[in-house]
């Protein structure tokens, strides 16, 4: 990044995550790309696991972490997010006197914030929120208690905006995929091959019963995987029997890359309430797969009919006709190569050219350079 003199010290402030999430595929995904680049950089990121993960694959291309683990439980982990850690981020940022703090978790941002203006430093607060502030809303306290956003999407940009943030502190930068872009194949014979990859709600934020009533009205022969942490599906199971369709649904358990297995896939479906920017979508995409997902912000960013196409959310007679599209007449979908073509702003350099832009505007504020 131009116009810095010396080496900034910047750290990433995250909570307790399972290590399954979007999120921490998103930090795996940036550290990778600053590993891999061949331009110097002019900051160093350390991250603070605060609660630790179940799986830590994530953290593997990051040099500096440091975990703190509290407990295996939500209730100790709240009972020491709500009295120790603000004890715990003084110590941090009094020690580390970072030019920058970055943190996906509205309390972190937050008490970081109020730490740095009680020290007096010039520390830059950055939020880095995940989700949809329309389905996960951020106290306006909390919210305004930082410095610079960095956004996901175009929708979450414009949400921020509405809420009072003003737009030249707010960066737009997307997620990043992963550099393996292996075609997945479409199967030349026998039936529709349809997939889903996710959490396995059944009426939570993932609304798999949009899916499965929509497989009961297909037609012809058609099969689905539903790749996920099978922990909470039983909800989804017994609806699936409900329907009478265990012949043709088939429950994958949750790997980390799943797309190592899958060798064959017509479409992957996401039917989600609401998203902050559906990374399955993009990688999907990047593999040359079709997608179709419900018409919501996030997805409809993604969604063009250069690679895939939106239903209405909960008109499942909607979804199963884009499916049954699918079954009838694969030869109208998009070539898979010009599927790719449509994610490849989100490929890791172009995404860490995005995310240094932003540190490097935000660290020029911060030095008083216009």
């Amino acid at each position: 990044m131009e116009g810095m003199n010396h080496m900034k010290k910047g750290l990433l402030l995250v909570p307790f995550m399972t290590g399954k999430g979007g999120t921490e595929t998103v930090i795996k995904n940036l550290f990778t790309a600053y590993n891999q680049s061949a331009n110097r950089h002019d900051y160093q990121l350390r991250i603070y696991s605060i609660g630790g993960s179940n799986d830590y694959a994530w953290a593997q291309p990051v040099e500096k972490v440091t975990i703190k683990r509290i407990s295996n439980y939500r209730l100790g982990r709240t009972l020491y997010y709500l009295t120790c850690l603000p004890g715990y981020l003084l110590r941090v940022i009094k020690r580390e006197r970072p030019d920058f703090i970055i943190s996906t978790n509205p309390v972190m941002w937050f008490l970081a914030y109020r730490i740095v203006h009680l020290l007096k430093l010039k520390t830059r607060v950055i939020a880095w929120y995940h989700y949809s502030l329309q389905r996960k809303p951020v106290r306006p306290l909390f919210l305004h208690a930082a410095d610079d956003y960095l956004a996901i999407s175009d929708a979450i940009s414009e949400e921020l905006v509405r809420a009072g943030i003003a737009r030249e502190h707010v960066y737009t930068i997307y997620n990043p995929i992963t550099t393996d872009q292996t075609v997945v194949q479409r199967p030349l014979a026998g039936p529709a091959r349809f997939i889903y990859l996710g959490r396995l709600d059944l009426d939570g934020q993932k609304n798999l019963r949009d899916l499965i009533s929509a497989c009961r009205l297909l037609r012809g022969e058609w099969r689905l995987d539903l790749y996920g942490d099978e922990t909470n599906a039983q909800a989804v199971k017994d609806f699936v029997r409900e329907q009478h369709l265990e012949p043709q649904i088939s429950f994958r358990r949750f790997v980390a890359n799943p797309w190592q297995q899958i060798k064959q896939a017509s479409a992957l479906v996401l039917c989600s309430n609401f998203e902050g920017y559906p990374m399955v979508l993009a990688e999907a995409m990047s593999h040359g797969v079709f997608c179709i997902a419900s018409d919501i912000d996030g997805s409809n960013e993604l969604v063009t009919p250069s690679n895939g196409s939106l239903y209405k959310l909960h008109d499942y007679q909607d979804l199963a006709a884009k499916m049954q599209a699918v079954i009838d007449a694969p030869q109208k979908m998009p070539a898979q190569k010009q599927i790719q073509t449509t994610v490849e702003k989100l490929l890791p350099q172009e995404y860490l050219h995005r995310f240094n832009q932003a540190i490097a505007s935000i660290l020029k504020e911060k030095d008083g350079v216009k």
